[in-house]
């Protein structure tokens, strides 16, 4: 028994991919191959100023204590 394969559109709706007729996966692969070929955007985490540095360290140490790890956390700079 074959599964079905859907393809979404851009308004949401769900077609099978036997169903489009040849023009619509055309388009579809020609989509496909245009996406692929952009490179991937990597979100870059920046902080800008002492304060955002200093509010992230703090997050950082609140985190490490909450889960116990000060211990080893010592043990590993020391």
């Amino acid at each position: 028994m074959k599964d079905n394969i859907y393809w979404t559109m851009k308004n949401g709706q769900k077609i099978k991919v036997d169903d489009m007729d040849i023009n619509h996966l055309r388009n579809t692969l020609k989509m496909i191959i245009r996406n692929s070929s952009k490179p991937k955007v990597k979100h870059k985490f920046e902080l800008n100023g002492d304060i955002a540095q200093m509010s992230i360290d703090q997050e950082i140490d609140d985190e490490i204590f909450e889960l116990g790890a000060e211990d080893e956390l010592y043990d590993l700079y020391s």
